[in-house]
Order: structure tokens, then sequence, then C-alpha cells
């Protein structure tokens, strides 16, 4: 593929987040490169669970407006890192690249922290951004855009989440909650040789993720539904699981993933949650559970899960595409759990 140079214009559409509970459209300026930086044209940016958290106060951005949208894919404009038109995804934490979580795979818990595009730095729901050349992640031609940007946070999170698990063949384990990062989660997990019991909150999203492998499934709508949900996880899986992994987080889906536990399990908790966790230590030390928590991952975890996906073994399945006019309509439908997959936002 010959790569050619693209002319950057001086004003960019973009999507501001003000912290009132809404998005604005607005013409910005470019930004402006730094040192060691690279000015990125976006092509694709997906629509995750947390900006619908922004949206609703769970979190707080670090200044506003802020251009939200960490999920992002596209080409490089120019930096010493990657020729002009190279493909890229953008590993959205910054970091220091040299304390002993970074030289050990955990960039997430960085000591020096720079802090996260789409967070605490502008994000990729505008027609340009800036990034650091050391968060350039090359994207493979066989690898489009709209799944290269989901694998930059869903993707790298379920191999994350995985690892942390410490998943063996053959391991039964739950994956409770199928919206964008739990189908990714159970995709991994199957590709890890777990047994994988899938739970959703409808039919279509049932089939889906036994399309994609898991090998059981259960469709829970509410939450008395939950009640029963030890007993059948050990009827569906043969025996108690090793691991739930949680990505709903309501009391009775928590309640339920600690119930459901076998002797030394684990509880792993993804993503961000308004609920408390709710549960006697007794409860815990009884059985020997461990609670391990989740957040985003490290590059390393989305070098692979790009690998994956390029192989052809993890599949970033699309459910709906959009420009930025149609963005916070993309984010306020996760509020219903009727997104197959991902919503992603693509630029042309």
């Amino acid at each position: 593929m010959q790569l050619v140079a693209v002319s950057v214009p001086t004003v960019m559409k973009a999507a501001e987040f003000a912290g009132d509970g809404a998005l604005r459209l607005a013409e910005r300026p470019v930004p402006r490169v730094p040192d060691c930086w690279s000015l990125v044209r976006v092509r694709a940016a997906g629509v995750c669970g947390t900006e619908l958290h922004f949206l609703e106060g769970l979190i707080d951005p670090m200044g506003t407006p802020r251009v939200l949208g960490h999920e992002i894919a596209g080409e490089v404009n120019g930096a010493r890192a990657g020729s002009p038109g190279s493909r890229v995804a953008v590993y959205n934490v910054m970091n220091c690249g040299s304390c002993r979580y970074c030289n050990t795979n955990r960039d997430r818990l960085c000591e020096n922290s720079k802090g996260m595009i789409g967070f605490t730095a502008d994000g990729g729901f505008a027609e340009y951004v800036v990034v650091p050349e050391a968060n350039l992640v090359p994207l493979p031609d066989t690898v489009s855009f709209e799944a290269g940007a989901v694998l930059a946070c869903s993707g790298m999170t379920a191999v994350h989440a995985v690892r942390l698990a410490g998943i063996g063949a053959g391991d039964p384990v739950v994956v409770n909650g199928i919206g964008g990062v739990g189908l990714m989660v159970a995709q991994v997990a199957a590709l890890a040789g777990a047994t994988v019991l899938a739970v959703a909150d409808d039919a279509a999203k049932l089939d889906l993720v036994q399309s994609l492998g898991a090998q059981a499934g259960l469709v829970i709508g509410d939450p008395e539904g939950y009640s029963t949900f030890p007993v059948e996880a050990s009827r569906m899986l043969g025996r108690a699981p090793d691991v739930f992994f949680e990505t709903v987080g309501t009391r009775e889906t928590m309640r339920a993933g600690f119930g459901c536990l076998a002797p030394g399990g684990s509880f792993v908790q993804i993503g961000y949650t308004s609920q408390p966790l709710d549960i006697h230590p007794g409860a815990l030390i009884r059985n020997e559970l461990r609670i391990l928590t989740s957040a985003a991952g490290s590059k390393n975890d989305l070098e692979t899960a790009i690998a994956l996906a390029a192989q052809g073994r993890l599949n970033a399945v699309i459910a709906n595409r959009t420009d930025l006019d149609g963005l916070e309509a993309a984010i306020l439908s996760l509020r219903d759990r009727r997104v197959l997959g991902r919503n992603v936002v693509t630029f042309a």
C-alpha cells in the first residue's frame, strides 16, 4: 500500500461535552501537535457505556468542554513514529513507559500517569485527535477502522480481564451481561479454553454470543430472575463456575455472582457501577473467594486483541454506524440495553 501525505484543514467538527449532561456540535481548531505526539485523522470512534456514564454524571471529565471518545482508529497525518497514511488504533492510556507497572505490561496502573484520551484529554469524537506517538498501535489492512476502534476498548478490556482471571482449559465460567464488553469477554474466554455460560437480557444477544463461541446461554430479563441463578449455573455448566465476569453491576447480579462460585472461585468486576458491593466478608473467607477488578488494559492487551481479530478469531460486532449528528442518540440508546455489539461514529 502506498502511503500519501494528506493536507490538514485548520478547523474540524467535534462533539463537545460541557458537563451538563448533553453534547453539542462545534467547530474547533485542528489541534497543534506537540513534540513526540501524532495527529490522527479519526476514521472511527466507538460509543462505549462510559460515555453514558459521563452524560449521567457517574464520571466527571477533568476539564470541560471535553471531546469524549476513547475508542479510536484512524490514519496518521504526520509524526516520526508513523508515516502519513498509516492505519492505527489508539491506546488511550497515557503513561510514562518506564515505571514498574509499565515495565510489566500493567500500563493502566502507571505510577506517573499522564491521564487518558477521551477522559482527561480530548478524544475521538472529532475529525482529528492528537495522541502520544507511543500510543499508536498498527492496524492491519484486514481489520477495519470500525473494528479497530472497538478493539481499542472492549477488545483490550476483555483480553485484560481474562488474563487477570487466569483461566485455563476447560474451566467453567460465567459472563454476565452481553453488551459490547461482555460479548468480547465471552469470545476471549472461549479462546482461552473455558466453557462459557453467557447470561443475556434478551434472546437476540444470546443468539449472537453463542454464534461467537459461548457454549451455554441463559436469558434473564429482570432482577428477580437471578434468585435461582446459582442452581441454574451449576446445572448448565456441570458444576459451579470458577469465574464470574460481571459487566452489569446491580446488587442482584453481583449477589448472584458470589452465590454461584465454586470454592476458590473469582468474581471479576469489569467497568463502573453506581451500586455498592454488598457481601459479608465471612462469605468470602469461608470458600476463599477472590474479588478482582478489571479496568481497560495494557497496550500489549490491545496488540493481542488486534492480532486475534486479524487472525479471524475475535469478532468486533458493529451494531450501528452514525455520524457526529447521531452521536448523542447512539450514546443514549445504551440505556435500553438493546445494542447488539457496539455503536460506532464514522468519519468520511
